[in-house]
């Protein structure tokens, strides 16, 4: 999880293991973070001297403002 500078209420979730991305994801959520669905993404690398693929899970959170004061 990578906080966005400036600001405490935005977290960026990159994973390579989708089960650890998942288990964060939900972390967050259970803290008030709400998931921005249209920045999910999952890219394909491949390793070329391997060919083996794996998949970089990312998305970022925002947790809304409270308008209590």
């Amino acid at each position: 999880m990578t906080p966005m500078k400036g600001t405490n209420n935005v977290a960026i979730v990159r994973e390579w293991d989708a089960d650890t991305f998942h288990r964060r994801v939900l972390e967050l959520e259970a803290q008030g973070y709400v998931s921005r669905l249209e920045t999910y993404d999952v890219t394909p690398e491949m390793n070329p001297s391997t060919g083996e693929i794996t998949h970089l899970h990312t998305i970022e959170l925002r947790k809304p403002e409270s308008n209590q004061k």
